[in-house]
């Protein structure tokens, strides 16, 4: 599992963790029963302090996203990927107002954030259906990111 925290982003490291978890376990790369990495090797690929590292995963077990056997280690729940309607709305719409707040700290307009949603929902669905994702095309028809 690579993780890519960005330490100059307003949202807290902790919280990136969470995102890209669950990011894992909505597009399959983590399935039901796989193990995550312990608390200190999460610390260490994630190049973040232990206690940063404890709260995410505390977090991800809140939300029911992984469970925690003592001794064993940490796995990705039954029904990881599920969340009641309220949930999911709640969930999404945090992700979208820390998106925004990251976009407009960037300077990037509306209208581009607009555009790189809609070729990630593409490649996020190509993924899903097991089909290769060719590189983004930007409006300017430059390669983009």
């Amino acid at each position: 599992m690579i993780l890519d925290l960005d330490p100059e982003s307003p949202v807290p490291l902790y919280q990136q963790i969470v995102d890209q978890v669950r990011g894992l376990v909505a597009i399959g790369a983590l399935k039901v029963g796989d193990q995550l990495p312990t608390v200190r090797e999460l610390a260490i690929r994630g190049r973040v302090n232990r206690n940063t590292a404890a709260r995410a995963i505390q977090q991800l077990e809140h939300e029911g996203v992984v469970r925690t056997r003592v001794g064993q280690g940490t796995f990705v729940a039954d029904g990881a990927g599920r969340v009641d309607r309220a949930g999911r709305e709640l969930t999404v719409d945090a992700a979208l107002d820390r998106l925004l707040v990251e976009a407009h700290l960037a300077g990037m307009p509306l209208e581009e954030l607009g555009w790189r949603l809609s070729r990630r929902i593409e490649g996020f669905r190509r993924r899903r259906e097991g089909a290769a994702v060719g590189p983004d095309k930007g409006p300017s028809g430059k390669e983009s990111e």
